[in-house]
């Protein structure tokens, strides 16, 4: 039990709303107070993101604010700091299972009532179970906690890394929020171009196009919190720890595979109503599986919800054929569809209504179209729900599943298993079934540093231990080692930062019902054949909502990469740096000089190489873009 509180306690509150959506900050300075224009400083680089209210709170060590974003109807009333003047809390938070949560918490002696916001919620299981808590939450969440009479700052972010955290701490210093500009804009966080720049984080962008250490960010002074992690600053001491992996132990399984299409069906359903008590919500829809799967979830789940797809096309830069499939899948949903087409955006092009450059250089030539597709999104809604991850949900993994019920002699289901294996998969045959089911692990590929790396970065590189680095290994699941490695790599820290609105532009919050805890769960315990078999499951959802053609569609990835199609009609002299500028200055510390002059050489045949030819430039033009508003 917490202090002071006592069981039972009703604390009166501003009136609060059911979903919270703030972006915050928390500021620790032992010493003489911060000064209220600092305070102030902080948070007006949050105010852009919060327009629907801002409120801060400053004590003699302690200074926390938000602005508030008000997403839909539930989130219309921002909350109060504190609902007791003992726990002060900040948050950007959207609780699932809200219901299990006020039963628990009432079962601990605690008032709690769905009727509580979010932030409401969590103080109380703060109260309950302090950082215990966060076993028991479960959503999209990160927030920063000051405990007064323990003196204690708790900080935390939900399993899947959907809401950003940052932090910086030194021994007089310590400041967390959900936006890397906010930590950027205390005037003792160092942030000049090249100096204060992280190299790993510089060379993992010039290498492999994105930051790979999940607690990394581009300025050494800075970093983010993992997905699933906690820290807790307390008598000077900061301490982090996992509070969430990756469950190995569940088992589901049912006589009939309907039985697991109807199970998934409702988990899905349950996600996505937890995502969508709005009037109006954006979707992306493609016209392949995952969005439909979304898209029809919530057409079921909230049918008064006024929901409207937005689908981005190529209609002649590259071959594209998403427009006819997305139009037939809208169709067959009853919703309105937009297509945003992509063909006339020039690389590296700004967009001519963002002036601020995003926090951290993103390797997309046409990252303004991009932004456009969530700015349109934005204008109609501000809740937009995604497919994304589904093809990691379903990951096609035939082998474990097989090698488990040899072992355990299941004769019959394995009889079973290998008859839909070949049914859904015959093309592969019997060769590609053996190479899955092989013991063996696949060689790491071998791959050579680009030719243009700074000779003198790569032995700065090479002293510091970069290429020592060893990734966290996921726990090994029975039979979703696929699914598990794919979701647990840093691609998703970094996906879900390029949503936020810090580099989309647009206020809009990004929504994936996929990666709902209820789902994860679900597809963690079933068996792999046939679900995951040219995701079966997903087609089963879908076979009497949407065309057959639709249904039926493989796994359509573009077919070139669109700056090919750009080059093949424009060739690269846009490539060019400046002559001689302080960007190029700048970039000259890792990239070697020479390469700088030489002309950009596009392969089309070797798209993906030619790509990571391509991020100097990226990086030149994010520096370019921070000088200049500096």
């Amino acid at each position: 039990m917490y202090g002071n509180v006592t069981p039972l306690l009703s604390v009166p509150c501003h009136p609060c709303c059911e979903r919270q959506v703030s972006s915050f900050f928390v500021l620790v300075q032992p010493g003489p107070p911060a000064e209220p224009a600092l305070t102030e400083r902080l948070l007006q680089s949050l105010a852009w993101r919060g327009p629907d209210g801002q409120e801060r709170w400053q004590d003699a060590q302690v200074a926390m604010g938000y602005a508030h974003l008000h997403a839909d109807d539930l989130t219309r009333t921002p909350p109060p700091l504190t609902f007791d003047h003992q726990v002060w809390l900040a948050a950007d938070i959207r609780l699932d299972e809200r219901d299990e949560l006020c039963r628990a918490l009432q079962a601990a002696g605690f008032d709690a009532s769905p009727a509580d916001c979010d932030a409401k919620l969590l103080w109380r299981a703060y109260c309950a179970w302090e950082t215990d808590c966060l076993r028991r939450l479960h959503g999209d969440f990160a927030f920063a906690l000051w405990d007064a009479p323990r003196r204690r700052i708790f900080c935390a972010r939900d399993r899947f890394a959907v809401k950003p955290l940052y932090y910086s701490h030194r021994p007089q210093l310590f400041l967390a929020a959900s936006a890397l500009d906010t930590i950027c804009a205390h005037p003792e966080t160092p942030t000049s171009i090249p100096d204060d720049l992280d190299e790993f984080a510089v060379a993992d962008f010039l290498i492999h196009g994105m930051k790979m250490d999940e607690d990394g960010t581009f300025f050494r002074a800075a970093r983010r919190l993992p997905r699933a992690y906690a820290l807790c600053l307390e008598r000077g001491m900061l301490r982090q720890w996992r509070y969430w992996d990756w469950p190995t132990d569940g088992r589901l399984r049912y006589r009939r595979f309907h039985d697991y299409a109807e199970h998934f069906q409702a988990a899905l359903g349950e996600a996505v109503a937890d995502r969508l008590r709005a009037p109006r919500a954006a979707v992306f829809l493609s016209g392949g599986l995952d969005s439909n799967v979304v898209t029809a979830a919530a057409r079921q789940a909230s049918p008064t919800t006024a929901l409207h797809a937005f689908t981005n096309v190529f209609d002649w830069l590259i071959p594209d054929d998403e427009r006819r499939f997305a139009q037939m899948a809208a169709q067959a949903h009853g919703v309105p569809i937009t297509f945003i087409a992509h063909d006339d955006w020039q690389p590296y092009a700004p967009h001519p209504e963002v002036a601020q450059p995003p926090p951290e250089p993103v390797h997309e030539p046409f990252w303004s179209g991009i932004m456009e597709s969530y700015r349109r999104a934005a204008a109609y809604a501000r809740v937009l729900l995604t497919g994304q991850w589904g093809d990691e949900a379903l990951a096609q993994e035939t082998a474990p599943y097989l090698r488990e019920l040899l072992a355990q002699r299941r004769m019959a289901a394995l009889g079973k298993a290998l008859a839909d294996y070949f049914i859904s998969d015959a093309r592969n045959g019997f060769y590609a079934l053996r190479r899955r089911f092989s013991w063996a692990r696949p060689a790491a590929p071998s791959s050579a540093l680009p030719q243009w790396l700074a000779p003198d970065f790569i032995e700065r590189l090479r002293r510091a231990g970069y290429f020592e680095r060893q990734a966290d290994e996921p726990p090994i699941h029975p039979w979703r080692r696929c699914m598990v490695q794919a979701l647990s790599r840093v691609h998703m820290a970094n996906d879900h930062e390029y949503s936020d609105p810090a580099f989309t532009g647009a206020l809009v919050e990004m929504r994936y019902p996929l990666l709902d805890l209820r789902v994860v769960e679900f597809l963690l315990a079933i068996p792999t054949v046939p679900a995951c078999l040219n995701k079966r499951l997903f087609r089963e959802l879908l076979k009497n909502r949407l065309p057959r053609a639709v249904v039926q569609r493989s796994k359509t990835p573009l077919r070139q990469f669109p700056i090919t199609g750009y080059i093949q009609r424009h060739g690269t002299d846009w490539a060019r740096l400046s002559a001689s500028d302080q960007a190029q200055r700048c970039l000259a510390r890792f990239v070697a000089s020479n390469a700088l002059r030489r002309k950009l050489i596009w392969n089309p045949q070797q798209e993906a190489q030619s790509f990571v030819d391509l991020s100097p430039l990226s990086l030149y033009k994010w520096m370019q873009s921070k000088v200049a508003s500096t």
